[in-house]
Order: C-alpha cells, then structure tokens, then sequence
C-alpha cells in the first residue's frame, strides 16, 4: 500500500466519524439551566419547556417527584401538565385532591389521572398527571417553599421541598418565569 491511498483511507475515516457526529448532538437547551429543564421549539405554538423533576420529602421519608410542562409564546394562556411520582411503601392510585402552596398562593387540583403504579421489593412507584392554569404556576415560582399536600381515600401526607429543590425553584424563577 503507497502513502497516497493510506492517506486517502485516513481521511475518508475521519470525514465519517465528523459527519456521523454531528447527527448524535443532542437538541439545544438553554445553557444556564440545561440540567433543570429543557426547551423545544414547536412552531407556531412557541416554546415547549420541560421541568425536570422536582423532590419533596415528607415525615417518614417517602419522596413525591415533580415535573411540568408547558407551553408558551407571547403571553400566558394554557395550561401546565404537571406530573407526580409518589414514592414509598403502599399502594396510592386512589387520590382525592393535591394542594400544592407557599406563603402567598394555593393551588387545588381534584382532576387527577392515575397513570400507572409498578413495585419493586421496597418501594412502591405511583404516576400521576394533572393539569393547572400556567398563570397559577407562574405566581408559585416567586417563592421557593412549597408545600405539597396529598389526600387520599382516608388520609393525607404533607411533602415538604429538598433544599436543592428550593435552590431550584430559584433558578428557574430567575431563568425562565421572570421573561413569561
């Protein structure tokens, strides 16, 4: 084999592996908060922003994980999907009512939609989706102590927020809920 064709092999190789490269790259998020949520551009209806999930804890340590999606372009007029997990020891598909608050807001939902439970040897995983006015979600984002309350047939459970979830309500207030 001459030098020119080992150079030509050379080269068609790389040119492959930068081409295919550049198919493997991931949609853009907003660099500053690029762990917290992402964004997608969906057409005429704006900007689709997905918030990663939040964690509450409460009394007994069981975990609630939040995340929303929402949708926005020039001015705030649908709704929030908002996703919940419960996390913990029994089985929780029958739910009344979530209220999620803070000091200044409150937030009632009673549609709730049982998405699916699974379990595992140790903890029992329940998927929940509810909708809420984005307007009401815009006003929580002011401050960072929420509380969420869960009741269910015969009880309820108050889940309080992780101090990285505190630190992370503030980022998104100042990233994303400032500018809607």
């Amino acid at each position: 084999m001459n030098k020119f064709n080992l150079l030509k092999q050379i080269y068609i190789v790389l040119s492959i592996l930068i081409f295919s490269s550049c198919f493997t790259v991931k949609p853009s998020t907003v660099k500053s908060g690029k762990k917290l949520f992402e964004t997608f551009y969906v057409g005429e209806e704006g900007i689709q922003y997905f918030i990663k999930p939040l964690t509450y804890k409460n009394d007994i340590g069981e975990e609630l994980k939040l995340d929303i999606t929402f949708r926005y372009k020039d001015e705030i007029k649908d709704s929030a999907i908002m996703n919940i997990s419960l996390l913990g020891n029994e089985n929780n598909k029958n739910l009344r009512r979530i209220e999620i608050s803070d000091t200044q807001n409150h937030i009632i939902i009673k549609d709730i939609k049982h998405l699916f439970t699974e379990s595992n040897k140790k903890i029992v995983k329940c998927r929940f989706s509810m909708k809420c006015p984005l307007y009401k979600l815009t006003n929580m984002f002011i401050n960072n102590d929420w509380g969420i309350t869960v009741y269910r047939q015969e009880n309820h459970s108050k889940y309080t927020a992780t101090k990285k979830t505190k630190k992370t309500i503030n980022k998104l207030r100042d990233v994303i809920f400032t500018h809607l």
